[in-house]
């Protein structure tokens, strides 16, 4: 029996501007290339992020953060940000992962207000916990509510609301 040899191409994505200005600095970059509107992604680690907000806030007016997602995936839970300089219409996605079995991530809320609301909701939903988040609360469930809907694990409550779906054949 032969062995069938598995060519793996491994496809190299170039830093852009940010990614090349944050290497620089010696900080832990790596390009995810462009997005379809043509804006540069990088991933950094979580302990790196704010360190790599506050530069790009400072260096590059990146003053707005456009918005901030989170979701599952693979390795663990991911938070996704937009930063955007608007005088210079210059826009940066930035990927941060958190592992499942410690989703922690430093808070941007000092940084940007407007991200207060957005973790919250990542933590109400996914459950990753940003440290240093002045109320960090749920925000779209009650208090009580008992796990993070969005996690492919979860199971929703069965109660005289939520009741199994029965199919009438």
């Amino acid at each position: 029996m032969s062995e069938e040899k598995k060519e793996t191409t491994e496809v190299i994505v170039e830093l852009g501007e940010f990614g090349k200005l944050l290497s620089n600095m010696k900080l832990k970059i790596k390009a995810l290339g462009n997005n379809a509107s043509e804006v540069e992604m990088i991933e950094v680690e979580p302990s790196d992020l704010v360190q790599v907000c506050k530069e790009l806030k400072r260096s590059q007016k990146m003053t707005f953060l456009n918005y901030m997602t989170a979701l599952e995936v693979k390795n663990g839970y991911q938070t996704i940000i937009q930063l955007e300089d608007h005088e210079n219409m210059k826009f940066l996605v930035i990927k941060t992962t958190a592992p499942k079995a410690s989703p922690k991530i430093p808070t941007l809320s000092e940084l940007y207000p407007n991200a207060d609301w957005f973790e919250r909701e990542a933590y109400d939903m996914i459950g990753i916990e940003y440290e240093g988040h002045p109320n960090l609360t749920r925000i779209l469930n009650p208090d009580n509510w008992d796990g993070f809907p969005l996690r492919k694990d979860y199971i929703g409550p069965v109660d005289e609301l939520n009741q199994p779906i029965k199919l009438n054949r």
